[in-house]
């Protein structure tokens, strides 16, 4: 299954990352610490026939561009693109302006409090791989 994190900051890519490998050992991952990177990957991406539905990990509060505003440039972009995507929303922000807020885009799987616990990652990857 192919991954994608999406956080300003490092450590957390570092430690979902090993915990991903942990879970799923065939794991392909690419990490973004960037909105803006991410979002140019996913349009590289997905633009090509190859593209495989890919897990995205999305944290809500970053510099340049936030998560929602990613969000928003992906409802842009072709619906056979995003039809790929499972995104679970990662965040420290439990606010519930946040989490309604999420629920407005239909490509939302899910929002997960920081950090990623192994068993919800467990739970994540375990229903991903029956879709």
């Amino acid at each position: 299954m192919f991954y994608l994190l999406i956080d300003d900051d490092a450590i957390y890519n570092f430690v979902h990352a090993k915990i991903i490998k942990q879970l799923d050992e065939a794991a392909e991952l690419v990490d973004f610490t960037s909105g803006s990177e991410a979002l140019l990957f996913i349009e590289e991406r997905f633009s090509s026939e190859k593209a495989e539905p890919t897990v995205v990990f999305l944290d809500l509060t970053m510099p340049e561009l936030s998560g929602f505003e990613l969000l928003d440039a992906l409802q842009d972009l072709p619906s056979d693109w995003t039809s790929k995507m499972s995104i679970y929303i990662i965040t420290s922000s439990l606010s519930e302006k946040d989490v309604q807020k999420s629920k407005e885009y239909p490509v939302i799987k899910g929002y997960i409090g920081k950090p990623l616990s192994f068993d919800r990652l467990k739970e994540v990857i375990k229903f991903e791989k029956k879709r």
